[in-house]
């Protein structure tokens, strides 16, 4: 838990941007969970760098929130820990480069990714199409190296913008090892901004294909709150097909429920607690550890 010396430093510090009992249901698509007893919103690099600095030296863990499309809040809320989110001032997207065959985009962590999509479009640049439809930030979708159809957000990355310890540092993409769901950064490593190379081609063929993605998208989506895929793909296998396989679809805990459409999500009807889907999702892991002698890996991240 976090002390009461250090609530009070954190207050005479940072008090011009943190929120304290911030619910976080509301910022998550499950819509469920508790609250975080502090909540920063820094909107410039002298505040963030000013966040971090305090952290430290505090000795206090953070999370970072983004869209909160991948992100299951535990009942209690996060207590021992401080939530921030850099959708406030961290949303600036444009084009900083081009030339006749290429384009270099900046996007700052906080832009959503359904942005990059529709600028791409807009533009005549190819290289998110297969980002098409999926939610959440650019920060988030670097972090766990977000991707469909065969494609990843490091597809187009050119360089990194990062903060750590309050130090900005520049990465290029080469320096990275991203591999399935994970960006490969260190957990106090921050993503401020990414550049992205983008290959020039005719808009039309662009908007066609991010039809396309997103059609396939929606026909495999259920309604209702989730946060898509619960589990990962392990090697060689897919972890829909092993969940279908070992009877969970249409499987409920309290309000949580396996989608019928989908065996990999789990579906929060309204008054649904975040113990239910946890309760739910280690029923559904040891179903396919007991059929298929395999141990599912969570893809959802758990804020506690």
């Amino acid at each position: 838990m976090i002390t009461e010396e250090q609530k009070k430093e954190l207050r005479r510090h940072l008090a011009g941007f943190l929120t304290e009992e911030v619910p976080l249901a509301l910022k998550t698509s499950y819509r469920v969970g508790g609250a975080a007893a502090f909540y920063l919103q820094p909107e410039s690099l002298v505040e963030l760098e000013l966040v971090f600095r305090t952290l430290a030296e505090l000795e206090l863990e953070f999370l970072i929130l983004g869209a909160g499309c991948n992100v299951l809040v535990v009942d209690e809320g996060v207590r021992s820990r401080v939530v921030i989110s850099l959708d406030k001032g961290f949303g600036r997207l444009e084009i900083v480069g081009t030339d006749s065959w290429s384009v270099m985009l900046r996007a700052e962590s906080g832009v959503r990714i359904s942005e990059l999509v529709r600028l791409s479009a807009d533009k005549g640049c190819s290289g998110f199409e297969k980002l098409a439809g999926i939610p959440g930030t650019v920060g988030g979708a670097l972090a766990m190296n977000a991707g469909a159809y065969g494609g990843t957000i490091y597809d187009s990355l050119a360089a990194l913008q990062i903060m750590e310890k309050g130090e900005l540092e520049w990465w290029r993409a080469t320096a990275l090892k991203p591999v399935y769901r994970d960006g490969g950064l260190r957990s106090e490593q921050v993503v401020v901004a990414a550049y992205f190379l983008l290959e020039r081609r005719s808009s039309s063929g662009i908007i066609s294909a991010i039809a396309e993605i997103k059609s396939l998208r929606q026909q495999r989506l259920p309604s209702g709150a989730h946060a898509g895929s619960v589990f990962k793909n392990p090697d060689g296998a897919f972890a829909g097909c092993l969940l279908d396989e070992a009877g969970c679809k249409g499987m409920r805990c309290g309000g949580a429920c396996v989608s019928k459409e989908h065996a990999n999500i789990i579906v929060a009807d309204k008054g649904t607690q975040s113990d239910d889907v946890l309760t739910l999702m280690e029923k559904m892991r040891t179903l396919v550890r007991d059929r298929h002698g395999i141990n599912l890996e969570s893809e959802i991240r758990l804020f506690s």
